[in-house]
Formats: structure tokens, sequence, C-alpha cells
């Protein structure tokens, strides 16, 4: 028999353990969104990361994406020349550095996405997300 301590722990682990069940959801379906928009892993990360200095008012160029990032400043180079490629960055010139920032197809994609991402949050903070293999599909 249980007392009611031992009921009380019981309890707390399971709300914990439901609750970390749904955040790693949401994560899941914030990372099905973006890896969608914008491709691998380590795309995501750089554009993400760009798109958030830009939001800030802070524009990052090469070195300071690679400190951030800890990412070796030759594969950023790859990586944003691939970007840019596809449309999702742009180098700005300003006086001696080159900044990178998000294009408008990136800004766009990103407010579509937007609206599914508030609606993940709200279903997680209803606790409506249901852990079944459609649940990781996007709505």
């Amino acid at each position: 028999m249980m007392n009611h301590e031992d009921e009380g722990n019981q309890q707390a682990a399971t709300t914990r353990a439901d609750v970390q069940a749904q955040i790693i959801e949401c994560l899941n379906r914030f990372y099905a969104m973006e890896t969608g928009m914008w491709g691998n892993p380590v795309d995501c990360l750089i554009i993400r990361t760009v798109v958030q200095g830009k939001l800030q008012g802070k524009l990052y160029d090469i070195s300071a994406l690679s400190e951030v990032l800890g990412l070796p400043i030759s594969t950023l180079h790859r990586k944003i020349g691939h970007l840019v490629e596809n449309g999702f960055l742009r180098r700005e010139p300003r006086g001696k550095s080159i900044y990178i920032s998000p294009t408008d197809i990136t800004n766009i994609s990103l407010d579509k996405s937007f609206e599914n991402m508030v609606a993940t949050l709200r279903r997680l903070y209803k606790g409506d997300i249901k852990f079944d293999k459609k649940s990781a599909d996007i709505d």
C-alpha cells in the first residue's frame, strides 16, 4: 500500500514525464517544419541564427556566425554559398564587411509557418498533443 508521499511523488514523476514528452513532440514538429522549409539541420541552424540576428537588430558576418555556431569558417563559406544559391540568404556588403541576411523567400516561409508553430504551442499548453505516429505529421 502506498502512502500519500509516495503517491504524490509518483504523480509528480508522471506529470514531469508527460510534460517532457509534450515538449519533445513540439520540438519535433518545429524541426519537421524547419527542415521542410530550409533543408538539413545545419542549414536550418544557420538560417535560424541569421533570422534571429536580424530580428534582434544585429547582422552576422562569417566570423561572427562561426563564433556563435561553433562551426569552422570554411564550412560556413560553403554552406552559406549553397543557401545564397538557393535563395534563402543573401550577402550584404557594408564597408569592409559582408553580412549575411535572410531573403524575402526565407521571411515569407517563416511567416507562413509561424501560425503552425503558434498552433502547436497552443495545443502543447492545453495538453492536446497526441503521442502517436499520426501526431508527428504536420497539421
